[in-house]
Parts: C-alpha cells; structure tokens; sequence
C-alpha cells in the first residue's frame, strides 16, 4: 500500500515539474549536458549562458574545464573533489566572482553517481543566490538562480531537474 502512495506522489510531482518546464528551451551545453532554460539563453562569455523569466529570476549555466583552467585533468581532481578543502576553494573563487554574496559552506553531495554542491547565498541587495555544481570528469558544471529574497524556489528547482545527461 505504501508503495502505491509513493508511486502516486511521484507521478504527481513529475507532472507537476514537466507542466511548470512548459515552453522551456532546451540548450545543449556539450556532449555531456543539456539542460532547459525558460527562454532562450544568451553566452555571457564563452562557456556561461544565462535567461532570465518572466519574474525576473536569472537562470545561470557555467562550464569550468578545471583542465584548462588549472591544468588539473580528471585523475588528479579523482582524489580532492569530494573533500571539504576542495569545496572550501570553490567557495573562495565564488567569492572572487561575487564578492558581494555571503555563501554559507557548500554542502558536498552526488547527483547520478557525481559529486556535487550546493549552497544558498543572500547579497547585500536582499537577492538570494541558489548554486548547484556538479563535476564529471574534468568538468564542473554550475546550475543557479538569482532572485529577490523571497521568491519562490520552484524556478532552480525546474532547472536542476532538467538536466539532462548524455550517453
């Protein structure tokens, strides 16, 4: 009986999820990723992407080859990346990046077998920062949203859940 109750909410939470993706568009980030966006994105610089709502909720996808980037390929990030030094870096170089953002520490995590974070941050202009990262091979990945404090989360909710893994 409990598993008809749990098949039932799950089918009702996916279609609640695919109706509120309606009209979202599809963007392939590489072969690796694709991901929906609820208009179409816009490259900020080469490998960033953003769209923003009708709410003027700013919806971010960012590629980081830490090959290219640090020259660390994905043998040597095997070892680190699950620990909290490693997330502790991605917190500073986040905070280089907005420096006006309190990130509490990035909760480390795996989504589909990969190890990812996340963190919520406010800035001084009461926006709110939802930040999900993942690494596959050599590669983070960076899913967030920034809105008004406040604002429903339904919208970085959709977005994570419209990532889309390559075979």
């Amino acid at each position: 009986m409990k598993n008809i109750y749990l098949v039932l909410i799950s089918l009702i939470i996916s279609i609640s999820a695919a109706k509120a993706q309606d009209g979202w568009v599809t963007h392939k980030g590489d072969n690796r990723i694709s991901l929906k966006f609820p208009t179409e994105p816009k490259e900020l610089t080469p490998g960033s992407f953003i769209a923003v709502d009708k709410d003027s909720v700013a919806y971010v996808f960012t590629m980081v080859d830490f090959k290219v980037v640090a020259n660390i390929d994905s043998v040597a990030l095997a070892p680190m990346k699950a620990t909290p030094e490693f997330a502790d870096q991605l917190k500073i170089g986040m905070k280089q990046s907005l420096p006006d953002v309190d990130f509490p520490d990035f909760a480390i995590g795996t989504w589909k077998g990969f190890t990812s974070y996340s963190s919520t941050g406010f800035d001084s202009k009461k926006k709110r920062y939802d930040l999900f990262m993942f690494i596959i091979g050599n590669k983070l990945y960076s899913v967030s949203t920034v809105a008004l404090a406040g604002a429903s989360g339904q919208g970085q909710n959709n977005f994570v859940s419209s990532i889309v893994l390559s075979n």
